[in-house]
């Protein structure tokens, strides 16, 4: 790899393996991933790592699959709202099935997880209990810790660190449901393409990766932003830019959170119809989600779609029906 060689999928597959089962030292593990991360990892190496992931997850069948999964890479530093978690709550609304992946707080970021249970749901539950919050609320959130135990032995390592390894590109390549379907940010212009690839080398049948030319692993409001759309094994890229859905640019500073509390009144404010960029960034990624969850013709149609249910308040609908059925199952340990 210091040579600038990359390991095919099945010696990634192999090496992630050993790692994640506690066969190798704390110092091979920090060496392989840095050097990883020198090198620029390849579409093998982030499929055959997900690959070691997705074996010893927890695995949870909902829908069979089924199912629809936005997330970013993160590393952007531009400590904006939880914006894909927005985008998974409106795709919910419009009829795609969402099984939302995601944790708490990384490296400083407001997570997905923090900022869902501020608003009241409850986070870490059994299988059923995500069955039943799928099919009364049309999404469900999975907390990644619980479904990766093998990953928790090398939180301590990721945090010394303090930067983006390996593991924190292939936990988004992870989802234990297995979705079929992926809205997938990338801050790193140099996976964008490999990125599409895994996905594609995994088995997900359609897919959109953006990445911001700002640096977002959003679609951004504040630059055109380079999309890689994933149909069925073929992948086509292009570009769009707000100024294609009528939509005005704005900083990314814009969208800044300082905390989970800030994130979590953004995100609420914007879903509550709240006029503004938060509410013009949401319609941007939670159209992207409803196209790519197969309920828009086009990326335009699930901008125009996103808008009508911002605007009816239906994805705060979906919260309180996440909230409702996420306390009426079991939390973790307690099932049985």
């Amino acid at each position: 790899m210091l040579a600038g060689v990359s390991l095919s999928a099945e010696q990634a597959e192999r090496a992630i393996g050993e790692a994640l089962d506690g066969n190798a030292s704390e110092g091979l593990v920090a060496a392989f991933l840095v050097a990883l991360k020198l090198k620029g990892e390849s579409a093998g190496e982030l499929a055959g790592g997900a690959r070691a992931m997705r074996a010893r997850a927890r695995a949870v069948d909902l829908n069979g699959g089924n199912v629809l999964d936005t997330a970013g890479t993160g590393g952007d530093g531009a400590g904006t709202f939880n914006i894909s978690t927005g985008a998974a709550l409106i795709a919910a609304a419009a009829g795609v099935a969402v099984a939302k992946h995601g944790n708490r707080a990384v490296s400083g970021r407001v997570g997905a997880a923090d900022v869902l249970e501020r608003m009241g749901v409850r986070i870490e539950l059994e299988p059923q209990g995500l069955k039943r919050c799928l099919a009364s609320a049309g999404a469900c959130f999975i907390f990644a810790p619980a479904y990766h135990p093998a990953l928790a032995r090398w939180a301590a390592l990721r945090r010394m660190l303090g930067t983006r390894t390996l593991f924190n590109l292939i936990a988004p390549l992870s989802n234990p449901a297995f979705p079929r379907r992926q809205l997938l940010g990338v801050a790193d212009p140099r996976l964008f393409r490999p990125i599409a690839e895994a996905l594609a080398a995994l088995g997900v049948e359609r897919a959109m990766v953006v990445h911001g030319l700002d640096g977002l692993d959003e679609i951004s409001l504040g630059d055109s932003t380079r999309v890689a759309e994933l149909e069925r094994g073929d992948i086509r890229e292009y570009q769009i830019k707000p100024e294609d859905f009528g939509i005005a640019r704005e900083r990314p500073q814009a969208l800044f959170a300082a905390d989970a509390a800030q994130a979590t009144a953004m995100l609420r404010a914007a879903l509550a119809n709240g006029r503004g960029p938060a509410q013009d960034v949401l319609a941007l990624n939670g159209g992207a989600a409803i196209y790519v969850g197969g309920r828009a013709s086009s990326l335009a149609e699930g901008v125009r779609m996103a808008r009508e249910i911002i605007a009816a308040g239906r994805a705060l609908e979906v919260v309180e029906r996440m909230r409702r059925a996420s306390h009426e199952s079991s939390p973790l340990g307690a099932a049985g």
